[in-house]
């Protein structure tokens, strides 16, 4: 099932102050409770279960084909045809008031190629600002979210100029910027340095993780390295299951099933 980028981004980029969730009392951002999804006949996904901390920055990784930008889709509502329960901050996302498109003012996603509007760094930035608080303080909330987004610094002279002509790597950080103007419960990022330089790659991972000391993320990466340089804990998938999880330091040198030793050790997946 294909998903129009365009269409996606849009979805992605809408949610006032006023919308925020508190964390649950447990401390968990997300709980997913056996989770299935079936296309055209085909499984994609079987009983998907694992918990997202309040803080933090959660890596996903396994070979392609595995599930795991469809398993993001599901948690945002992008994909809906999903079995079992996604709950977010303690909430039914399947009950979720106002529905999907309310839902995905709650959880922001960010793909593996940035898509950005055909018009100034600021408007972009400004994007899914809806409440009059937030317009109001617009200049402020730009500011802020560049600066998380590691981009203030290369657009702050520029920020009437069309966000087309920011190179790859800045389009990828002003779409990051974008969704973190809006103050999204969850983040979740789609291979999002897969295509970037390695300077650009550093820059997103630092704001990545200064990000997770106040919103949780899920990152999905091919991108053994950068998973354990994001210090979080690990899920490895393979098959569309979920294989093995846990503690990064403890997966990467004390995996406990063979098929996440061979992955790690040889990028080799036999899972069925």
């Amino acid at each position: 099932m294909a998903i129009d980028p365009i269409h996606e981004n849009f979805q992605q980029v809408a949610l006032s102050s006023s919308d925020t969730v508190s964390p649950n009392s447990e401390g968990i951002a997300l709980q997913v409770e056996r989770l299935g999804l079936q296309l055209d006949g085909k499984v994609i996904l079987q009983e998907i279960s694992f918990s997202l901390p309040v803080k933090g920055v959660t890596s996903v990784i396994g070979p392609s084909g595995a599930g795991k930008s469809s398993l993001l889709r599901c948690l945002n509502g992008l994909l809906t045809q999903w079995s079992g329960s996604v709950a977010v901050n303690g909430c039914d996302t399947r009950k979720w008031r106002g529905g999907w498109d309310q839902l995905r003012r709650h959880v922001g996603l960010i793909a593996q190629k940035p898509v950005v509007f055909n018009t100034s760094i600021r408007t972009n930035v400004c994007f899914g600002l809806k409440s009059w608080r937030q317009r109001r303080h617009a200049d402020e909330l730009v500011e802020k979210s560049l600066r998380q987004a590691a981009l203030w610094n290369e657009v702050k002279d520029r920020l009437n100029e069309p966000a087309t002509t920011l190179s790859m790597g800045q389009q990828q950080r002003l779409c990051i910027a974008r969704a973190l103007a809006i103050n999204p419960r969850i983040l979740l990022l789609d291979e999002p340095t897969a295509s970037l330089d390695p300077h650009s790659k550093q820059l997103i991972e630092q704001s990545m993780l200064q990000i997770a000391e106040q919103t949780p993320l899920v990152c999905v990466t091919h991108d053994l390295a950068q998973a354990q340089r994001l210090q979080g804990p690990v899920i490895f998938m393979c098959d569309g299951r979920i294989i093995e999880q846990g503690p990064g330091e403890q997966l990467f040198s004390q995996p406990q099933r063979i098929e996440t030793r061979e992955f790690i050790n040889w990028s080799v997946c036999d899972c069925d």
